[in-house]
C-alpha cells in the first residue's frame, strides 16, 4: 500500500500488519477498512482508513488510503483567511520537499499578507509589524515572534551563502501558524467576548 511517511518525508510501499473492517447498518456500500501498516524504511506504524467504493462498471474496490496516524505534522486552523492558508499550505509543501529556505521565504510572505489583510501597508514589513503591535492587533510576544520571523525570512531571501536547516524551518513554520492561529481564533474570540460583556453591563 502506497502511503506517505512523515518521518521519511516520502511515499513508501507500506507493509500491512493487520486490518479491521467496520460495517455500518449492515450495508456493504458503507464499509470501512482500517489497516495497521509499517513503513519499510523507518519501521514506524501508520494507520490507514479506506472506504469500500464501486466504479462506473459496478466493480467494487477499496478507495484511496487516508492516513489517520500519524496525524498531519502541521495544522492550519480553518478560520484563517483563504489567502493566508494558500501561503501556509505552500510553506508546508516546501518543508515536506526539504526546501527549507523556500519554507522560510513563504512564511515571510504569509506575514506580509497578514499585515495587508489587517489593513496595514507601510514602507516595509518591519514597520508594518510594529504598527500591528501599536494598533493592538498583536501583543508584545507575538510582535517579537513576527519580528524574528521577518529577520529569518530576510536572511533566507537575501543571503545566498546561508541555507536554512530543517529545525529552523520547522520553527519558522510553527511560529507563523501560531501567530495567525492566535490572532484569528483566540484573540478575535476574546475581543467578541469583551464586547458582549460591555453590552451586558
Amino acid at each position: 500500500m502506497l502511503v506517505e511517511c512523515d518521518n521519511c518525508s516520502a511515499l513508501v510501499e507500506a507493509k500491512v500488519i493487520g486490518d479491521y473492517q467496520k460495517e455500518y447498518m449492515q450495508d456493504w456500500m458503507c464499509n470501512l477498512k482500517f489497516s495497521l501498516c509499517k513503513c519499510p524504511q523507518c519501521a514506524l506504524p501508520i494507520l490507514i482508513e479506506q472506504e469500500y467504493q464501486f466504479d462506473d462498471k459496478e466493480e467494487t474496490y477499496w478507495g484511496i488510503p487516508k492516513r489517520l496516524y500519524p496525524g498531519d505534522l502541521f495544522h492550519i486552523n480553518p478560520i484563517i483567511p483563504d489567502e493566508l492558508k494558500i501561503s501556509l499550505t505552500e510553506s508546508i509543501k516546501c518543508f515536506k520537499a526539504n526546501a527549507y529556505t523556500a519554507t522560510a521565504i513563504m512564511c515571510r510572505r504569509a506575514l506580509e499578507g497578514f499585515c495587508l489583510i489587517k489593513g496595514v501597508k507601510e514602507k516595509n514589513l518591519a514597520t508594518s509589524i510594529k504598527k500591528l503591535k501599536d494598533d493592538g492587533t498583536i501583543n508584545e510576544q507575538l510582535y517579537d515572534w513576527a519580528n524574528e520571523l521577518r529577520l529569518a525570512g530576510n536572511e533566507a531571501a537575501h543571503n545566498i551563502n546561508n541555507d536554512v536547516d530543517s529545525l529552523v524551518a520547522k520553527d519558522i513554520l510553527d511560529f507563523t501558524i501560531a501567530i495567525l492561529d492566535f490572532t484569528y481564533s483566540f484573540k478575535d474570540k476574546f475581543d467578541r467576548f469583551k464586547n458582549r460583556e460591555k453590552k451586558f453591563k
